[in-house]
């Protein structure tokens, strides 16, 4: 089973606890058929002729006695530490799996594209990292246990059987076949059920995720019965499916378990006629009926068993999914030597497209390093996917992207994004203080940088009469800030990384225009000049500029300083003309 290869092959120097917890399970069982064997002896060399013969002194009898009663004191103690210490390696062996098996999906998370969060949805990507790995490991922890401590089980209460019965082992054997039968058929009957039924639970994630997440637009627009009753649909579908499953059990499971109730009172009923019959001894009737449990066990598991394994199927086959996505943006095998960057940015050429739709088309751009670029353009003209570009978060589809004249494909991925910061549109702020969101990119920056940042992003002043200043935890999202306290706080955070590139994509839209004047005038008097790219909407964010380039249609259309794009009369004199309520026809 190809499932159970793969995810053993993460047990990495584990792999000899497990084999230890296995060989500890033969040892176990192995001991308490030695222990069924003892008393045995003990019934027939020792109480059956107490019981023919009274004349036998009791005192002889306990010199006889004592010896055994004590190996199987011994016996049974080995047994139980031998248990003991199994389990123990055993989930040890489980969890290292589990935890490296957690880390290695979420740096795979972590290193993939836009492309691929657009087609996976969030909560099924949650349930993968969570729910899924959690059956991986019940199955390396007790599953695959539990069905080789069965194996082991069988073989070593065979052996006896056999070495003591053939009748008697074959009479109890008789049935062994139905249950084999009825759980292979529970197994293919239950598996495409387990499967829906975790699709469903990742639907049902995805539609929590979203309600919190969206909860203020929920209760704005008064859709809480609306979202109530889309989980209710979602948790109903989950639930019938998980009662579908429940039922496949509750048809399937009588049956094993009455095939393992007979096998007891088989080995009651048979091993008594063969004593009775003379065929077998007082003790081995003992052995029989003291280690019919040893396969009844199996037999009474093996629902379980079934049961679970399909649902590690299942759960393995969307982990293993997950982790051999491709990521398509990845460091070279090869990078440039990590020199520091200066900021001279070139776009030669550059073309994106998404999925055959063209982004950008032959976009060409130099930006010297230490100057400021506006870019501008209708929405959806492709101003965001220039700065994309620039970090790697997308590749070009022909031309290239350079820093300091090396194509970013070259950088190290790490080397090269620490030297853009970068203020999102979208901000995203973390369920942490204000400083450590602020020093986010740069946590061993020292608090004076961090502070300087918040003063130069016009973030300070309000921060220092949050209930505990730069200590204040912020809720998940930035929750309780208004959105220009958040841009702010993002802008401050980009900014304490003192990175020779620094990209601000519409940073300043939700902050009113002294802010934005405020703001402005600090970053023209920090004492280390960046490359900056502002991508904006408002005149006012670009007008003063080094060059503004027009962005429409993904192509640039035109470009040059404010003075020299109103002059053109173009799309900024139109744009501007708006802003600024002038009527063009004045104007002209």
């Amino acid at each position: 089973m190809h499932e159970a290869r793969w995810i053993f092959s993460f047990l990495g120097r584990s792999k000899y606890k497990l084999y230890a917890a296995y060989i500890l399970s033969v040892v176990f069982n192995g001991l308490l058929a030695f222990n069924t064997v003892i008393i045995s002896r003990i019934a027939d060399d020792v109480l059956t002729p107490m019981f023919e013969d009274h004349a036998i002194p009791t005192g002889t009898v306990m010199r006889q006695l004592m010896p055994l009663l004590i190996l199987t004191l011994v016996v049974g103690l080995v047994a139980a530490v031998s248990r003991f210490l199994s389990n123990l390696f055993r989930e040890q062996a489980s969890q290292k799996v589990t935890f490296d098996l957690r880390n290695a999906l979420y740096q795979k998370l972590g290193l993939q594209t836009r492309d691929f969060f657009l087609s996976n949805r969030s909560g099924d990507l949650i349930n993968k990292c969570s729910g899924d790995v959690d059956v991986c490991n019940h199955f390396i922890g007790w599953v695959s246990y539990a069905m080789f401590d069965s194996i082991v089980m069988l073989v070593v209460v065979l052996i006896v059987f056999f070495s003591v019965s053939w009748k008697f082992t074959l009479c109890e054997l008789v049935l062994a076949p139905i249950a084999c039968i009825t759980a292979l058929r529970m197994g293919r009957v239950v598996r495409p059920i387990f499967g829906e039924a975790r699709q469903q639970l990742s639907r049902l994630n995805t539609v929590v995720q979203e309600n919190i997440s969206g909860n203020r637009v929920v209760r704005a627009f008064a859709r809480e019965p609306f979202e109530i009753e889309k989980f209710h649909k979602e948790n109903n579908k989950y639930f019938d499916l998980q009662l579908k499953a429940n039922k496949t059990w509750v048809t399937y499971s009588p049956i094993l378990e009455t095939v393992s109730n007979t096998i007891n009172a088989t080995a009651v009923i048979v091993g008594s006629l063969l004593a009775i019959a003379g065929q077998i001894t007082v003790g081995q009737l003992v052995i029989f009926t003291g280690m019919s449990w040893m396969l009844n066990a199996p037999m009474s598991q093996l629902g379980f068993l079934i049961n679970d394994l399909q649902r590690f199927r299942v759960s393995c086959e969307r982990v293993h999914e997950l982790y051999d996505s491709t990521v398509e943006i990845h460091s070279p095998d090869h990078p440039v030597e990590s020199t520091e960057i200066q900021g001279d940015i070139d776009f030669d050429h550059a073309t994106l497209s998404f999925d055959g739709n063209p982004i950008l088309t032959d976009i060409n751009l130099h930006i010297p390093a230490g100057s400021t670029v506006g870019i501008m353009g209708p929405t959806g003209s492709g101003k965001s996917s220039l700065f994309n570009l620039l970090t790697r978060f997308v590749d070009v589809k022909s031309g290239a992207v350079r820093v300091d004249g090396v194509d970013v494909r070259l950088y190290e991925l790490e080397h090269l994004r620490r030297n853009i910061g970068i203020a999102l549109q979208d901000v995203f702020l973390f369920s942490d203080t204000v400083e450590s969101n602020i020093a986010y990119g740069c946590p061993d920056t020292p608090v004076e940088n961090v502070y300087a940042s918040a003063v130069d992003a016009d973030a300070d002043s309000f921060v220092r009469k949050l209930p505990d200043g730069y200590d204040t935890i912020v809720g998940e999202r930035g929750m309780g800030l208004s959105g220009g306290q958040k841009q702010r706080l993002a802008l401050a955070r980009a900014l304490a990384m003192n990175a020779p590139i620094l990209v601000l994509d519409d940073t300043t839209s939700a902050v009113d225009m002294e802010t934005e004047q405020y703001i402005q005038k600090h970053l023209r008097e920090r004492s280390k000049k960046a490359t900056t790219l502002i991508v904006a909407q408002r005149i006012t964010s670009v007008k003063n500029a080094d060059c503004i380039y027009i962005l429409e249609n993904g192509r640039i259309t035109e470009s040059g300083t404010h003075e020299e794009l109103l002059a053109k009369k173009g799309y900024y004199y139109h744009v501007y003309n708006i802003q600024q309520g002038i009527p063009e026809e004045v104007n002209a």
